[in-house]
């Protein structure tokens, strides 16, 4: 079998579903009482694994991660609850169209698309509620935090790496501007040492 070929085949597990940044509709919405710095980005990382019949979904927020895993039957409850059950099925044969429209919103250019919007509301330090409009369908995650995603997903090291990077950009731009000001610049120096320390408390 052909690389290709096994690739087209098999199976991802939750695990296995690549993270990705999804756009935000708005800003993050958070409790009265919430104590955590203002989310001011419009982009949320999002962990979604989708199958014929479930949704195992995680988002990472505030140095944590939300979770939610929903069966068939609690996927047509919820589409049921929250729509007008006369005018869109939710029969068995038409739940796969719905998944697959869910998921093609769960991207960095789904929310660009019209009529679709997708807005997040930090209920509680414990409880992430996602809400999704897609035209005439609306759908919504309730995910309860599960910390241990957040390390064993490997996104604190992501995020520590995506700070390095921007700092190190911000540092050679200014080398860069005052360099004719500066003494003898080191490259190998400058490359070997690290701008951020691993468990600051920024990073945390």
């Amino acid at each position: 079998m052909s690389f290709e070929d096994f690739a087209s085949t098999c199976t991802r597990t939750f695990s296995q579903t690549p993270i990705r940044l999804i756009r935000m509709s708005s800003p993050l919405t958070a409790y009265v009482d919430s104590i955590d710095q203002p989310y001011r980005h419009l982009v949320l990382l999002c962990q979604p694994h989708f199958t014929s019949k479930t949704i195992s979904i995680a988002f990472y927020l505030n140095g944590t991660a939300y979770f939610e895993y929903l069966n068939e039957d609690k996927i047509r409850q919820r589409l049921q609850l929250l729509n007008n059950s006369r005018k869109i099925s939710f029969h068995r044969n038409d739940l796969q169209s719905i998944l697959i429209r869910l998921k093609t919103l769960l991207t960095i250019d789904g929310i660009k698309q019209t009529n679709n919007e997708l807005h997040a509301k930090l209920l509680s330090s414990r409880l992430l509620s996602i809400e999704i409009y897609l035209d005439d369908l609306k759908f919504k995650f309730r995910c309860d935090e599960r910390p241990t995603l957040f390390e064993q997903h490997y996104v604190r090291q992501l995020l520590i790496q995506v700070k390095e990077l921007s700092q190190r950009q911000t540092y050679l731009c200014e080398l860069l501007e005052h360099k004719d000001q500066l003494p003898q610049f080191d490259a190998n120096l400058f490359l070997s040492t690290p701008m951020t320390l691993v468990d600051d408390e920024e990073g945390k």
